[in-house]
């Protein structure tokens, strides 16, 4: 309900952010309000307010083509996120929580603001689960938000089977699932990845109406070309019998096939993948042309001394940063760090160690990977305490691991403590 005026009601409020907050949804000197969809609820606000906060909003009121209705209904938004988003405006505070944060979200990317739009970001990710992992990569697919896609991401690779046997797995989009079988890092089984699968497809024969008892093409049908991403030939032979073969995804003539080649026979041109999904593996980018290291006695007798070391780098596709390498001493030191990458910070205490390339250094490894967008430069921050350390000499200024090239964008590339890079494919 919309506030009513009090007299004199300025004195109580000591400040701007104070008296902006007793205005939100007040009739008070309102000059415009809204209603949502098919609510019959009004929100009283005020121009000046919603233009000085949105650009959007400012060519509603005031430019050229502004439109002069007093009552704007917003046919695409729901109530009780749009209370929250108008909060926003007046307060740049608003209640977000799993259940409102796509639809504020939506406002916040089409009215353009940013900062809410952020939030709302840091709410869903926070909210991930095996029941709503998809909703929400649907949600930041659609609103390009790269980042929590990636994240949703690399929940699905770590949880699979708990995300696959969820209800919500069976209402997702098929570009979602077909997507989800291009991967190569999940942790499933192909057998019960492709039992999920059926679930999805027999769902989305119901909702079409279709009886697959009926239409025993229906199933493949509904399935399409994703057919080509299940890994058939990653199964057993017993499990294809038993859970594949009767199942109408595959025409005779494919089941013919996969058996011949499950049965190590020579079969021209099949469509599907031999190879297994695997969980993630973490690669090392090693920086260094080869693996001299400059000795404490061709620097008179000192180590390389340092206190803070940054390189700023990009990577060729979307990856996984899991932490560094960096170097130590060869008296087996211990080294106090705090180590920065895209705001995330980690720290503690590491003894240099030698490692199978009898190189001395010490590992600095986060608790969750962070995602690393393609060609996205980030810097690596290394705070160290003022300690020796080795260093290294003759360092690439790309290097490449599989399909992934990690590349330096700036910086002095001739020394520095960074020996290695860990990352993964997402």
């Amino acid at each position: 309900m919309a506030l009513k005026c009090n007299e004199d009601w300025q004195s109580s409020k000591k400040t701007v952010l104070q008296r902006n907050a007793y205005m939100f949804n007040n009739e008070l000197m309102s000059d415009v309000s809204f209603t949502c969809g098919e609510s019959s609820r009004i929100f009283h606000a005020h121009k000046y307010v919603l233009a000085t906060s949105s650009a959007v909003f400012y060519a509603m009121f005031y430019g050229n083509l502004a439109q002069q209705e007093s009552t704007i209904c917003i046919e695409d938004a729901e109530e009780k996120s749009f209370e929250e988003f108008l909060r926003y405006l007046y307060t740049d505070d608003c209640k977000i929580i799993a259940e409102n944060a796509i639809g504020i979200t939506y406002l916040a990317k089409k009215y353009l603001i940013w900062p809410l739009a952020a939030k709302c970001c840091k709410v869903l990710e926070a909210s991930i689960k095996p029941d709503n992992v998809f909703v929400v990569l649907e949600q930041a697919v659609h609103f390009d938000e790269k980042e929590l896609e990636v994240k949703c991401q690399v929940y699905i690779s770590d949880k699979t089977k708990e995300c696959i046997i969820s209800e919500s797995f069976c209402n997702i989009g098929s570009h979602t699932l077909n997507a989800l079988l291009k991967r190569d890092t999940l942790d499933i089984t192909e057998v019960e990845l492709f039992k999920g699968v059926l679930r999805w497809v027999d769902s989305e024969c119901a909702r079409q109406g279709i009886n697959i008892e009926e239409d025993k093409t229906a199933r493949r049908q509904v399935l399409g070309d994703s057919v080509y991403e299940i890994r058939f030939l990653a199964m057993s032979q017993e499990d294809f019998a038993k859970y594949v073969s009767t199942t109408g995804v595959l025409t005779d003539t494919e089941i013919v096939s996969i058996f011949q080649k499950l049965n190590k026979l020579d079969v021209v041109a099949l469509k599907w993948k031999q190879e297994k999904r695997q969980a993630r593996v973490v690669l090392g980018f090693t920086r260094f042309i080869s693996f001299e290291m400059v000795s404490p006695y061709m620097l008179l007798g000192r180590y390389f001394h340092h206190c803070d070391t940054l390189i700023t780098l990009n990577v060729n596709k979307v990856v996984l940063f899991h932490g560094v390498r960096l170097l130590g001493s060869h008296d087996g030191a211990n080294y106090t760090v705090e180590f920065t990458i895209k705001n995330e910070t980690v720290s503690g205490t590491f003894t240099s160690q030698q490692d199978a390339n009898r190189m001395w250094g010490y590992d600095v490894m986060f608790p969750k990977p962070i995602a690393l967008l393609q060609n996205e430069n980030f810097t690596l921050k290394a705070k160290i305490q003022r300690m020796s350390s080795y260093y290294g000499r003759n360092i690439k200024s790309s290097v490449k691991v599989d399909d992934i090239v990690l590349q330096a964008n700036c910086g002095d590339t001739t020394s520095d403590v960074f020996y290695k890079i860990y990352l993964s494919k997402l």
